[in-house]
């Protein structure tokens, strides 16, 4: 699986790796997955919190749109993005990593 999987033009599942307590948060694209440093520690849940407010501000979409799917607990994370319109995987990957 790359690090995007698409369901129907408007949806689509990312494969993540977060990193946290990290100087600064940066998105990296590793070709399987994309990794994500963030700046919180992963303490009563906030470095989720830090996770879907950075993917909400770079994707310009809002927080109900991005779920946690899996590993909300862990190191690698399934995410769904549920967009209002059609939207490229190369626009997604550019908006998050630009």
């Amino acid at each position: 699986m790359s690090s995007f999987e698409k369901h129907a033009d408007i949806n689509y599942i990312l494969k993540l790796n977060v990193k946290t307590n990290s100087k600064k948060q940066i998105i990296v694209n590793n070709g399987d997955f994309l990794t994500i440093f963030l700046k919180s520690k992963p303490i009563h849940n906030k470095a989720n919190k830090e996770l879907i407010n950075l993917i909400k501000r770079r994707l310009n979409i809002s927080s109900d749109q991005i779920q946690i799917i899996s590993g909300s607990k862990s190191h690698d994370k399934l995410i769904r993005l549920n967009f209002l319109e059609n939207i490229e995987e190369q626009d997604i990957i550019r908006r998050l990593i630009d």
